[in-house]
């Protein structure tokens, strides 16, 4: 293939690229907060389960200290039923010094029973949150996902048609130039080839080495070879030197 053939064929490359892009950015702002909503759902799912987790662990231990705390006031109930009929000064001090350290049990179980409990309502009305966050994410996911697959399915006969045009224009250039020209594609959004105007690149501005153009062609139709800006690698053509 010469090189103003390949020109052309570079340059419908580019134009095809251009209408792809065009046409997926009808949908590719909702893709991108589709999977923005994606990821804060999995991570409100994952915080879920920690919660739940942590909820039934807490559960548990609530369970244990209200047991506990039972059994401490059913001990101190027992107990004071029990006063009246000690008669000695030592049953009494022994009596006293149970008691004491009953209410001291019993103030620390008391502390943590209620402090647990208080957590436990945080972590009800967290969770509680949390389902309604991910009902909210569930309905806008599944309303994004429709109007997605709406707009692909409206653009995909278009789409294909590009890509196959493209795939017909790739397979003239080797692998190699292939997976280039895609980097350069994507780096310049879209724009790989720049006129030379007045000796300087016109994607970049930049004033080209005297090499690049000798005052009236760039090349002799016999070089297949592409020249690329140094500063940008778009690739060079004169106007004058082709008909586009």
């Amino acid at each position: 293939m010469d090189r103003i053939s390949r020109i052309r064929h570079i340059i419908r490359w580019q134009d095809l690229y251009q209408e792809k892009k065009v046409i997926v950015s009808t949908y590719e702002g909702s893709e991108q907060k589709f999977t923005k909503l994606q990821g804060d759902n999995n991570l409100a799912q994952e915080n879920k389960q920690k919660l739940t987790e942590l909820s039934a662990t807490l559960s548990e231990k609530i369970t244990q200290e209200e047991t506990h705390l039972d059994h401490i006031l059913n001990q101190i109930d027992s107990m004071e039923k029990d006063r009246d009929n000690l008669k000695m000064s030592r049953q009494i001090k022994s009596w006293e010094k149970d008691m004491d350290r009953l209410a001291q049990d019993r103030a620390v179980i008391e502390a943590q029973f209620y402090y647990d409990k208080s957590k436990m309502g945080d972590i009800s009305q967290e969770l509680e949150n949390l389902e309604g966050n991910l009902s909210t994410m569930s309905g806008e996911i599944g309303q994004l996902e429709t109007h997605i697959n709406g707009l692909k399915s409206e653009t995909k006969d278009e789409r294909k048609k590009i890509e196959v045009e493209i795939e017909e224009i790739s397979s003239q250039f080797d692998s190699h130039f292939v997976e280039y020209f895609e980097r350069i594609l994507s780096k310049n959004r879209g724009i790989v080839l720049a006129e030379i105007e007045d000796d300087t690149c016109s994607g970049c501005n930049i004033l080209l080495p005297t090499a690049f153009y000798s005052g009236t062609i760039i090349q002799s139709e016999e070089d297949s070879s592409l020249l690329q800006c140094p500063n940008c690698f778009r690739y060079l053509y004169d106007k004058e030197d082709i008909t586009l």
